[in-house]
């Protein structure tokens, strides 16, 4: 029996559907060296995975590509998951990747440094961005795994050197697939928990693969949007990870994580020396330093003070003041003598209470008197001191100090208008400090 021919489309198609009945086919994982990678200007990705023996077509469309955290070069290792399908435009089959992950040590040392790149430019680990530990908090959220080394680490520490400090954990996955963000959603638990000061993120040592998790872009980015601190202790000394970067506070094992938050009595104590030493060092220099502008100010205004024209007013002040008294007491002495004299003449012909009464009101009279003698004394004083500044300010000696000078012709005359010179007559010009002599060259009248 003859059998009828496929065509091309037919035969394609009959493989694209034998293909498709096979659920292993799609959900693969392919580990492969990247090659003739092609990157599209619509944002889709073609490339070759291939090993010693054989070659697959791949394709990462847009939407995939975009969530792949690292940049596929050619000659990495990668494992990528997706679809076998047939594209039947070309008749051949390829990989549809959704997903993709670097391999072996090379290749996640090279993505990682990618996103070390990408995340810095985009000023995750600036220093401006870091937010200050407190010294002392109340409450410490610890972000790791419920059964890890690490958590015991923190406990021990924390219980020794500050044992009043409360320990909250917010258990996270630190490994394998998925744990990244199990971390980032831990983070933001953390920060949520009333009264927490601080947050650890805390993880013992592995392998560069182990240690993955806090390599991403998810974790970093939920330090940064944390409202708390974030201080990591991942892994080991030798092991810095994006998240290490991204945190406020980096140490180098959760112990030491540890001793970060939770300072012994011996440092408290030693802070507060420190603390008390420089406030008394500050508050002794401020001292110091506004003395120096008061005694500043003093001397300035000292050399500034008509000294020797007040000090005469002053004098010639308290002269009048001691003749005004003096005449003031005269006038009073006058005056009780012609009370006395009156007050023996009241008590021969005025009844006794009306001779108490007129010795009240002289009383008051004389009290007010002396009153009325001080202030005009001190009025007198204060339009002589008024009137000594006024001088002062309007002295020849003031005004050449302010900028000005004064010019005077070959007679020794002030010189006010141009019309009192004429060309080629010696002048003089008197300055706050020595003379000019000049030549009239040529006079200008307005």
């Amino acid at each position: 029996m003859t059998r009828a021919p496929y065509s091309v489309s037919d035969f394609t198609t009959l493989v694209r559907d034998a293909l498709a009945v096979r659920p292993e086919l799609e959900d693969v994982l392919v580990e492969g060296e990247v090659s003739n990678l092609k990157p599209h200007s619509s944002g889709h990705l073609y490339f070759t995975l291939k090993d010693s023996r054989a070659q697959l077509s791949c394709v990462c469309f847009r939407s995939n590509a975009l969530r792949i955290p690292f940049k596929p070069e050619n000659g990495m290792t990668v494992v990528a998951h997706g679809a076998v399908q047939v594209y039947e435009a070309q008749g051949r089959y390829q990989l549809y990747v959704d997903r993709m992950d670097p391999s072996g040590v090379g290749a996640l040392a090279l993505a990682i440094e990618q996103l070390k790149r990408a995340l810095g430019a985009a000023g995750l680990f600036d220093e401006r961005h870091k937010r200050p530990l407190p010294l002392l908090p109340r409450r410490v959220v610890v972000v790791t795994s419920r059964t890890g080394a690490a958590l015991r680490d923190v406990y021990t520490v924390m219980t020794r050197r500050a044992p009043g400090i409360d320990i909250v954990l917010s258990p996270a996955t630190v490994q394998g697939e998925g744990a990244a963000e199990t971390i980032a959603r831990a983070i933001q638990r953390a920060d949520q928990v009333a009264g927490a000061g601080v947050i650890l993120l805390v993880r013992g040592g592995g392998a560069l693969e182990d240690l993955m998790p806090f390599n991403t872009e998810a974790v970093a980015r939920a330090i940064r949007a944390a409202r708390l601190p974030v201080v990591t202790g991942i892994g080991h000394e030798t092991d810095t990870t994006i998240a290490d970067l991204a945190a406020d506070r980096r140490a180098a094992t959760p112990s030491a994580a540890a001793e970060l938050v939770a300072p012994s009595a011996a440092a408290l104590h030693g802070e507060l020396a420190g603390w008390t030493l420089r406030l008394g060092q500050g508050v002794r220099a401020g001292v110091l330093q506004h003395r120096r502008r008061l005694d500043a100010t003093a001397a300035r205004l000292e050399r500034l003070s008509p000294g020797h024209r007040v000090g005469g007013m002053r004098q010639d002040l308290d002269r009048r003041a001691d003749l005004l008294r003096h005449a003031l007491l005269l006038e009073i002495t006058a005056k009780r003598r012609r009370l006395d004299a009156a007050r023996g003449g009241l008590r021969e012909h005025q009844p006794a209470h009306r001779l108490a009464a007129a010795r009240a009101s002289i009383g008051r009279y004389g009290e007010r008197l002396v009153a009325a003698g001080h202030r005009q004394v001190e009025t007198r004083r204060g339009a002589l001191e008024a009137r000594g500044a006024r001088l002062d300010a309007l002295s020849p000696r003031r005004t050449l100090e302010r900028g000005y000078s004064i010019t005077l012709d070959s007679g020794r005359r002030v010189v006010t208008t141009s019309e009192a010179v004429r060309p080629g007559e010696r002048i003089r010009t008197v300055l706050s400090s020595g003379e000019v002599d000049s030549d009239v060259v040529e006079r200008h009248d307005r």
